[in-house]
Parts: C-alpha cells; structure tokens; sequence
C-alpha cells in the first residue's frame, strides 16, 4: 500500500454507475477529514477502478488518498459487486447501469502487473441478472441512454426520476425533455410524460396508418377493379354435411361452398401487408375456420360472439351465437383503446343469416382510415369495397 498525491482519472469500467451528487461528496469529504480515508481506492490499468467518490472526497477534503492495485480477473464484476453492496441504488439506476454493461465493450484487460484480466461479454439478460433488474427495464434504460438529454440521463441517475417515466420522455424532442424535466416536480413530469407517450402513440399509429395506405394506393389491382385492402370481412357460405345444409343454403342466398373451396379463393390477392380479416363462423365450423385463416395467411387474434337472443338447432347445444374471429397478417396497429368494443355482441337475430349491422360500424370506428372489403356481399355499403356471387 502507498501513499500518493497525484490525480488519477476515473476507469471506464467505474464510469457504468453514477458519481454522488456534490452535496453527497461534500458529507463525504467531512466524514473523511474527520476520521480518515477507511477504505482505500483501487487502480486498475493506472486509473481508479472503485473509489472514484472516495477519491474526489479526499481532494476536497485535502487529504492524502491510499491506494491499492487490483489483482483479480473480472474487473466488471468487481466493480459492480463493490457499488451493489455499498451503495442504496433503485432500480432505475441499476437499470441504467445494467445498460451500459449490455452495450459496452468489455474486453481483456492487462494491469499493473502485467495479468491479463479478462471481462465476459455481457448480453442484456446478463446484465439485467447482474443489476438484480428486469429487461425490460434495462431496455427503457438503453433507451434513455440513447435518447434522452443529459438533463434527463442525469435524473434518472441520481434517483429522481424513474426509468420507465425517462423512458416516454426520450420519445419527445430535445427541447420538449428539457422543459419537463426542469419543472423538478415528480408529478408534474408524470402528467407530461404520460401525455408525451400518448403524442408518439398517435404519431407512430397515424405514420403506420398512411405508410398501408400509400403501399395499398400503389399496388396493381389483383383483377384491375378490386385492389387491395387492410380491412377484410367476410361470412363464407360454408358447407354442412348434416340436413342442416340445405336450410343455410336457402338461408344464405349463395350456393354453400366447400372447406377446399373457400380456403383457395385468392384472398391472399387482395390483402395487403398488413391486415386484418373479420371472419364469421358458427361452432360446428370453427375448426375449418382454422384452416381457412391459415390459407388465407392470416394468424388468430380474438374472437367476438354474437348473442342472437333467440336459440337455433343444435345436436349437443341448441345454437344461440356465431363467432366474429379477428386475425392479422404483418404489422397492423390495434385499434385505439376507446374504440375496442365490447366482445359480446347482442343483437336479435335477422333473416336469411343477415349478420348484425352494427358490427360494420365498429369496425368503420376501429379503423377509419383505412380501405374496406366485405366478401360475399349480399348488400353493398358505402364506403366499403363489395365482392359475392351477387355483385
């Protein structure tokens, strides 16, 4: 052990935690000058690897530091061992350093001594588990790292902002995060960020939003009249191998189609990228219904039940819904949370199996925006694009 006066720089490994503010150092540096430097300052590679605030507490406290070289073989380790057990850091500030252990370079290090002093690659996960922090709070850290102002950087650190709330700050501009984060008000900040978060939603909606229309306003018609569309609804005539099947023919207006027949219809023609099919089914039926998303290239979202108020046929039930299945394809928004309806659908039931008509203005207020298709259309409606035997 040696007794040195001379400045040594902070290692970059010691720079993944955050220094004391300077009202912290300055208790230090009292508690320093009144009882001495107790522990002493590790130096690794000719700079402090643990002890950066000890250190700086001892030049404002002119006091003489002691050091020690480090002698081991994971440096990243120890240095966050040593914060860990030392140190009261909340999450945030564990996430954020957790971020900079999964995006730094933490190669082999040769010391003092001439070892060689290696550090594991670190991947987020390995990072989260080390910090004792969620990945998901490591990526809201990573985020903030990458985006955020140092204003903002700089609060979370010091413990006074959380991580998740710098996170939605970080999708705003730079002058708009220096603004909330100077009201110094949790709650003030809260109520901006949450109204941040809810702009860039909207933004990055109404962005995907006219990014489907434009692909779709360019795309060469399937048959040089229908186009293609990002809303697709459709109630198949489908075949039923009981007695039940000529009553839904009469019912229907169409002549029933087969599970081969609906399924290679050429609806994978006319959806776009990214879509989304409402498809009508009955029970008996819903295992076809499978099959005809999957040929269609769709994947199963949800599901909706018609409550026809008045009981039907049936073998083991008798029959009073039909279910609306929701499927997509590619990276369709959901629709906004105030215009997500109820999944029960309550509506008596009509002739000739004519679907509720309220079902088409939900749909009109889940995506208003874009291009409409009803197959196998019995009555064209405004605004939407109609395809059926009838058509």
């Amino acid at each position: 052990m040696v007794i040195e006066r001379e400045y040594y720089e902070p290692h970059p490994i010691a720079d993944i935690f955050p220094m004391l503010s300077n009202d912290e150092l300055n208790v230090l540096a009292d508690d320093i000058k009144e009882n001495g430097l107790e522990v002493p300052i590790t130096l690794f590679e000719g700079k402090i690897l643990d002890g950066r605030n000890r250190f700086q507490a001892c030049m404002i406290a002119d006091v003489d530091a002691t050091f020690v070289e480090y002698t081991g073989d994971d440096p990243l380790q120890f240095v966050v061992s040593h914060n860990l057990h030392r140190r009261h850091l909340n999450e945030s500030q564990r996430a954020m350093a957790a971020a900079r252990i999964a995006n730094g370079s933490w190669g082999g290090y040769r010391g003092a001594n001439g070892k060689i002093a290696s550090c594991t690659e670190r991947t987020q996960k390995n990072a989260a588990d080390m910090l004792n922090v969620s990945e998901r709070s490591v990526r809201s850290a990573n985020k903030v790292k990458n985006n955020a102002v140092p204003e903002v950087i700089k609060a979370v650190e010091s413990g006074k902002v959380p991580v998740s709330l710098a996170a939605d700050l970080a999708d705003a501009p730079a002058e708009k995060q220096k603004e909330v984060i100077a009201k110094d008000d949790k709650k003030a900040i809260l109520a901006a960020s949450k109204e941040i978060r809810k702009e860039m939603a909207a933004k990055r909606r109404q962005t995907r939003t006219d990014a489907i229309n434009e692909a779709i306003a360019n795309n060469t018609p399937l048959d040089g009249s229908l186009g293609t569309f990002a809303v697709i609804y459709a109630d198949p005539p489908w075949q039923y191998d009981s007695s039940e099947s000529d009553s839904r023919a009469i019912e229907n207006q169409y002549p029933t189609m087969t599970l081969d027949e609906i399924g290679s219809l050429d609806v994978p023609g006319i959806a776009h990228d990214d879509a989304v099919l409402f498809l009508w089914t009955t029970s008996p039926k819903l295992q076809e219904a499978f099959q005809v998303l999957d040929a269609w290239g769709f994947t199963y979202r949800t599901c909706a039940v018609w409550d026809k108020e008045k009981m039907g046929m049936g073998y083991y039930f008798r029959q009073q819904h039909e279910l609306l299945l929701v499927a997509t394809k590619g990276k369709l928004p959901t629709p906004l949370p105030e215009t997500r309806p109820p999944s029960v659908i309550r509506f008596p039931r009509g002739e000739h199996s004519q679907k509720p008509d309220v079902v088409y203005l939900m749909i009109e207020e889940m995506y208003p925006d874009l291009p409409k298709i009803e197959l196998f259309c019995r009555s064209p409606r405004e605004g939407w694009t109609a395809w059926g035997n009838q058509m």
